[in-house]
């Protein structure tokens, strides 16, 4: 046997490839997203690397036995990316520095496909760039952290002020000379309508703050205001729980929507809870001289609302209640705000609900939408759909709440068998 043949038939040494659950797509996809965060590779740069990338075997990317090589002229490379070769062999001399490439190129500069003892060829050898996957991974998921946290604040500061501003609103209706309204209104003047100016987590969790010791101080004041002169608190909002119908007609009749919703539910029943027609405790709750609709939280406790939601809802929940504290009204928008990119639901989707229902009511939308993805029969399976479907009757007036939170409970306490009979 020749020495040429003996180095052929040893065993090859294991190659790097890439990791499990990462395509060769998925690490240009990443190297596009980082690759001046990762490396401080500028866009020249990083096209370069693409393209030699491209020029590569992609079953090499994850076969043991070779190394991804680009073996094509420098010549041709160079003018596919519109620069000189002087121009390529500079970027190829950084990249090598940067540790994501390596040049094996014969003395003459040589380059080929051919494979030469121990399964080596010519070219750019891109074994070295496989090394740092995981790293770039991690830059991924932590940026994607980042940037669902600068979401998530941008929505929660949108719902404070929401709330900031329904509070002057009122507060102006039953008492238009408190003294803290002047400065609430020069304050909601001075918030920008936009958040592009913050440039960190940091500012705007702090203007996340401001805006809800605002919130906060305005709420207390209409407390005040509204138990001295005996004004009825049913339009400060409430907590809820129940489950949604799945098609886009989602009230009963009115009468039935009123008398629903009367007293706080107790987790047992004698007789199934009314979807329109049917006999129910709720018809023997009527008060005298009340005929208003009554709020969410007059309907179900925060606790009861917990119970009802998903397993990853509760998650969320217990992420943004503090152990020990109570479950608040702010809990639940800020929880299902923290959600939404798990169901898909687009920002501008959540707030044309909150600005058509308010904050909680399209918290606990979002709530039962979330429930409902998990049902044996018609799961939802395009919670975001679902959501502007609601949105949209809602705004016609055609949205029972109450109703889709009472089924969800039906479903929750008997089973989805028997709550479909009711």
């Amino acid at each position: 046997m020749t020495m040429n043949h003996a180095a052929h038939a040893a065993p090859r040494p294991s190659r790097p490839v890439l990791p499990d659950g990462i395509t060769f797509n998925h690490l240009i996809e990443l190297i596009e997203r980082h690759a001046r965060a990762a490396f401080g590779l500028g866009l020249a740069r990083r096209d370069a690397l693409l393209r030699m990338m491209r020029a590569t075997s992609v079953h090499d990317w994850t076969d043991p036995d070779r190394d991804p090589v680009c073996f094509r002229a420098q010549q041709d490379l160079a003018a596919e990316l519109g620069i000189t070769d002087r121009a390529l062999r500079n970027h190829e001399r950084q990249l090598q520095a940067c540790g994501l490439i390596e040049i094996d190129t014969a003395a003459d500069g040589h380059r080929s496909g051919v494979e030469l003892a121990g399964g080596r060829r010519l070219g750019i050898n891109f074994a070295p760039l496989i090394t740092c996957v995981l790293d770039l991974v991690r830059l991924d998921a932590a940026r994607q952290a980042e940037q669902r946290r600068f979401q998530a604040l941008r929505l929660e500061c949108s719902a404070a002020k929401r709330d900031v501003r329904h509070a002057i609103e009122r507060l102006i209706e039953v008492d238009p000379k408190n003294a803290i309204l002047a400065s609430a209104l020069q304050d909601f003047a001075r918030w920008p309508r936009r958040y592009a100016s913050f440039r960190s987590i940091e500012a705007l969790e702090d203007h996340l703050q401001e805006i809800s010791r605002n919130r906060d101080l305005l709420l207390e004041m209409l407390s005040c205001q509204e138990k001295s002169s005996g004004v009825t608190e049913s339009q400060v909002p409430a907590i809820l729980n129940t489950r949604i119908n799945i098609s886009e007609f989602c009230s009963g009749s009115s009468a039935k929507i009123i008398q629903t919703a009367r007293k706080r539910s107790d987790d047992n029943y004698a007789m199934p809870m009314p979807i329109g027609t049917g006999d129910c405790r709720e018809k023997d709750d009527l008060r005298p001289g009340d005929g208003r609709k009554p709020a969410l939280t007059e309907t179900f406790t925060p606790d009861q609302l917990y119970r009802m939601a998903s397993d990853d809802m509760r998650l969320y929940l217990d992420g943004v209640c503090r152990p020990g504290d109570a479950l608040i009204n702010h809990h639940f928008v800020k929880a299902a705000i923290t959600i939404l990119p798990d169901l898909g639901i687009h920002p501008t989707a959540w707030d044309a609900a909150a600005e058509t229902m308010g904050n909680l009511a399209a918290a606990l939308t979002v709530l039962v939408i979330d429930a409902n993805r998990f049902r044996d029969v018609d799961p939802v399976r395009k919670p975001g759909a679902m959501l502007c479907a609601m949105t949209r009757i809602a705004a016609r007036g055609g949205l029972n709440l109450h109703g889709s939170l009472i089924r969800l409970k039906q479903w929750k306490i008997y089973g989805q068998r028997d709550a479909r009979k009711v």
